[in-house]
């Protein structure tokens, strides 16, 4: 009965091992396949293009069951979103009022999938170039003109997700 015992305990430890195991592994390789599938979007103040670029093509990534996810970055970054560019983007389904603009680093870039610098100069946060980079400098600006900056956003958005998933 004691042996019995004994084993069925050695058992759980090794089933409890294992499943450990499996754990830390699955962990592991979700980190490592989502660091790869950021894509840094970054404009002047993180707070308005960036923005509306990050949240609209996360929205179309995942109805496209596509694995990248977008961040908004600023070269000079805003303390907040503006209240009009908020509720723009409220409108559209997307709630950022509590959003707080990042300064983009030389990490950020150096560790994206693909870097879309929307009318912005990036030399001075990465001095060498980095090859993953693209330029979206026809976007309007939002505050100017909401629906045409959203437009460009879009068409852009679509072509980068085509090649994405050419590539993915």
């Amino acid at each position: 009965m004691k042996s019995d015992t004994r084993h069925s305990f050695t058992s759980f430890r090794v089933v409890l091992a294992v499943c450990a195991l499996c754990a830390v592994v699955s962990l592991n390789a979700s980190a490592q396949s989502s660091a790869g599938n950021t894509i840094v979007m970054v404009c002047e103040h993180g707070s308005v293009k960036s923005l509306m670029a990050a949240s609209i093509f996360n929205r179309r990534a995942k109805e496209r069951g596509l694995p990248f996810h977008a961040i908004s970055r600023g070269v000079n970054p805003d303390a907040n979103v503006p209240t009009p560019i908020a509720e723009a983007l409220g409108r559209d389904g997307f709630d950022v009022f509590h959003f707080v603009p990042t300064l983009a680093t030389a990490e950020d870039l150096t560790s994206a999938r693909r870097v879309v610098a929307i009318g912005v100069d990036l030399s001075a946060i990465a001095p060498v170039a980095v090859p993953t980079t693209i330029r979206w400098d026809d976007v309007p600006a939002a505050s100017v003109d909401y629906a045409a900056s959203r437009a460009s956003i879009e068409k852009h958005i679509e072509l980068l997700l085509d090649e994405l998933a050419r590539k993915h």
